[in-house]
């Protein structure tokens, strides 16, 4: 009896922990949006040597950029000549981890940012696959759109006969039933990506971050967003969070302060019920969350919206 009591305190502790955001990993993501190098860099060092952590691939992928942009910075390269050399050593084992894990973080723009510095440098030191790796993906487009090769449209009392080439992410549309709300088609088409991973600076194939996803669903069904949470925050039309709907946004804040918005996700449930959003966790990549009943989420919940309406112009 003692045992199964074990095991469930174990779960509580641990189960849940991986339903949610992944705070630490979240800091860092501030910190380089903020451009704060030192304090990233001070920071990955901290969590390197922390238990859980130390395989961490976006933690070292972090330090490795935070060094890499501090190379850039003449007074900080002249006190430490070898900040280069620091960050390609961190690159290399952050290479060896994502590797293990079949490049998760392989469209992310910290890949981008480190394959620039290092061909600006020339001479960088770093084993022959690892760096040929980072300048291939360095020059990789950030975005890849999948042209749609199928489109499904739904007619009342008829049927939809799939060809056997059929592929579900290339089509907008997967139902049956006719009369579905744009809505409705446009939960359906982002609930195709649960499971892909979270990639920082993600907004294509591959993998998301949590604004690169809204932005990709969102732009699939004719609303145009921009790139960053915050600035999706402020291009939206705000509404209280308790009228939220399926297919608006909510968005979340830290320090629970609007200005400081660093989380936003998807509205899937309907107006009065128990609030639910699709987004891109950094812990398990896109998955459902239900805010309302989250002891992390609903406390950060500060902000909801709605696309702004195109108007009509004659």
């Amino acid at each position: 009896m003692k045992k199964i009591f074990i095991l469930i305190i174990l779960f509580l502790t641990f189960g849940l922990q991986s339903f949610t955001q992944d705070r630490k990993v979240e800091v860092l993501e501030l910190l380089y949006k903020q451009k704060n190098y030192r304090a990233l860099l001070r920071k990955t060092e901290k969590l390197i040597n922390k238990k859980g952590y130390e395989d961490n691939e976006l933690v070292h992928l972090f330090q490795a950029v935070a060094f890499a942009k501090l190379s850039e910075d003449k007074r900080y390269l002249s006190s430490h000549p070898e900040v280069l050399l620091k960050s390609t050593v961190a690159y290399e084992n952050y290479y060896e981890l994502d590797k293990e894990f079949g490049f998760l973080q392989k469209k992310s723009v910290l890949i981008t940012d480190l394959g620039v510095i290092y061909k600006k440098a020339k001479k960088v030191s770093i084993q022959s696959d690892a760096y040929i790796y980072v300048m291939q993906q360095s020059n990789v487009p950030q975005v890849i759109q999948k042209e749609q090769m199928i489109i499904v449209k739904n007619e009342p009392g008829k049927k939809v006969d799939y060809p056997k080439v059929f592929k579900g992410s290339e089509v907008d549309t997967v139902c049956e039933i006719p009369y579905f709300s744009e809505e409705d088609k446009m939960i359906t088409y982002a609930k195709k990506f649960i499971g892909v991973p979270y990639i920082y600076g993600g907004i294509g194939d591959g993998g998301f971050d949590c604004s690169g996803y809204t932005q990709y669903i969102l732009n699939k069904y004719g609303h145009e967003l921009p790139r960053t949470a915050r600035t999706q925050h402020g291009d939206i039309e705000s509404i209280k969070v308790k009228h939220a709907k399926k297919g608006d946004l909510v968005f979340f804040s830290k320090n629970r302060k609007k200005s400081n918005i660093t989380h936003v996700g998807i509205v899937i449930s309907e107006e009065g019920e128990n609030l639910t959003m699709i987004h891109a966790s950094s812990s398990r990549g896109i998955m459902i969350t239900d805010v309302s009943t989250n002891t992390y989420w609903k406390p950060r919940m500060v902000a909801a919206g709605r696309p702004k309406k195109e108007e009509n112009v004659n």
